[in-house]
């Protein structure tokens, strides 16, 4: 009788597997105490798993958090969200839970780490919106997630600004293109905004713009006047606002 040919894992499959040992801890847990047989779904599988050393292997994936946690535009996501991995600490989540949850979510699949498994998000959009998603249950939710926003979109526009073109994709909505490079209207409760130490009068949600252009990144409150010129349909008071901006070199 001939001996079953194992098919050996193709360069997906072996991407999969990697990812799936360096991310989960139960399961290079159940690796050491239980064999490379009890947790290999097939033969290809068990090939690889075979040859793995233990000890390497929690090596790497502690590199791999801490790789992870650097990445980011401020130099880690904790320096590109640090209002909002500290209202979050106050609430009781540390960073080592932040990133426990980050890594087993969602969101993280849609951050391509490994360049040739296909075009995703940038880090910090993934993140985000794991923390908006974790900010839902909790009594500060609201200045959470615009404080998530918030340090996002300065993320992004700097990317905007230094990096073209870019190695991701962008799904946040309400980002436009100018003449210059992009720009984006949001509106923020005064709270957050004086949370962020950003004054703002009255007690509506307050206009507040983002540009991006070869000089860099401009952001503030603005007036209703200029936040006129977002409109989605032209107007005169757009078209003038539009004017006005690109005077200053920011359309």
């Amino acid at each position: 009788m001939s001996t079953p040919v194992v098919r050996s894992l193709d360069g997906e499959q072996l991407a999969d597997l990697i990812m799936r040992l360096l991310l989960d801890g139960r399961l290079r847990e159940r690796l050491a105490t239980e064999g490379a047989a009890a947790v290999a779904v097939d033969a290809g599988e068990l090939e690889c798993l075979e040859t793995i050393d233990l000890d390497e292997l929690d090596a790497a994936a502690r590199r791999f958090r801490s790789n992870i946690w650097r990445l980011g535009t401020g130099g880690s996501l904790a320096s590109t969200f640090p209002r909002s991995v500290s209202l979050f600490a106050a609430v009781g989540v540390g960073e080592a839970e932040l990133l426990d949850g980050f890594l087993g979510s969602p969101c993280f699949a849609r951050f391509r780490l490994i360049p040739y498994s296909g075009v995703g998000v940038s880090v910090e959009e993934a993140f985000a919106s794991f923390l908006r998603d974790l900010a839902e249950p909790r009594p500060v939710a609201a200045i959470l997630r615009e404080t998530v926003d918030h340090e996002l979109m300065i993320a992004l526009f700097t990317a905007l600004a230094c990096e073209q073109p870019l190695s991701f994709v962008i799904e946040s909505e309400g980002i436009v293109e100018t003449d210059r490079g992009h720009a984006a209207l949001r509106r923020y409760a005064p709270a957050a905004l004086a949370s962020w130490g950003e004054a703002a009068a009255g007690d509506g949600a307050v206009p507040y713009a983002y540009f991006a252009t070869p000089a860099g990144v401009t952001r503030g409150v603005v007036s209703e006047r200029v936040a006129a010129a977002f409109a989605a349909i032209p107007t005169a008071e757009s078209d003038a606002a539009r004017r006005a901006l690109s005077r200053r070199g920011l359309w």
